[in-house]
């Protein structure tokens, strides 16, 4: 008889937990919020009934911890599209915001778990930091921009505060199918360029 020692029975769980939150993600994308419960998560994943609650103890653990992977791939999006601007903080915040509205756009489903009311009441710590550590990586690339003279020389929090909002609730607008040219609510990246651009030309001096 072979006995299983725990590094194996931990990498089974590994696989469980991984293919739980895989099919939490399926059913997002294709369903809504609404049809990921416990119960077809586990069924999804082919795994038994009591399986899922061995791993989350309700649903809004587990999709809290689906959402804080999510801050994290969308933090990894934005870096990676900040990356690829040479020399240039404002090129990288610009880049950064774009990855930003692109990402939301093109998945809106985790987008509306993420920033959706389950996950601001959520008790789960891990998303919570997950969505601070996105935004502080907003404001240490407004505070770049501020060294080299390209933002006005003003709080970064509050500068990094004005460019998420414009972003969040120009994406919001057009997953809402809001936008109006004629309101000058264009194309939420844009709308975010706009902004940019207005910020860019803004004296460095306080007024």
């Amino acid at each position: 008889m072979v006995v299983a020692d725990g590094s194996s029975r931990a990498g089974r769980r590994g696989d469980t937990r991984s293919a739980l939150l895989e099919a939490a993600a399926g059913l997002l994308e294709e369903r809504g919020m609404g049809a990921v419960t416990l119960r077809a998560v586990g069924e999804r994943a082919g795994v038994s009934r009591q399986a899922p609650y061995k791993h989350f103890t309700d649903k809004r653990a587990l999709l809290s911890v689906l959402a804080a992977r999510y801050f994290e791939r969308l933090a990894g999006e934005m870096l990676g599209a900040a990356d690829g601007v040479d020399g240039d903080p404002f090129g990288r915040l610009e880049a950064m915001m774009e990855a930003y509205v692109r990402v939301a756009l093109d998945e809106p489903g985790r987008y509306r778990l993420m920033f959706g009311p389950e996950m601001k009441g959520s008790p789960y710590p891990e998303v919570h930091e997950a969505a601070r550590d996105l935004y502080w990586r907003v404001v240490g690339v407004v505070e770049e921009c501020q060294e080299v003279g390209e933002l006005p020389g003003r709080d970064p929090v509050q500068l990094a505060s004005l460019l998420y909002a414009t972003a969040h609730g120009a994406t919001d607008l057009t997953l809402a199918g809001h936008i109006e040219q004629e309101k000058g609510l264009g194309d939420p990246v844009s709308l975010v360029r706009r902004l940019l651009g207005l910020l860019r030309q803004s004296p460095t001096s306080e007024t």
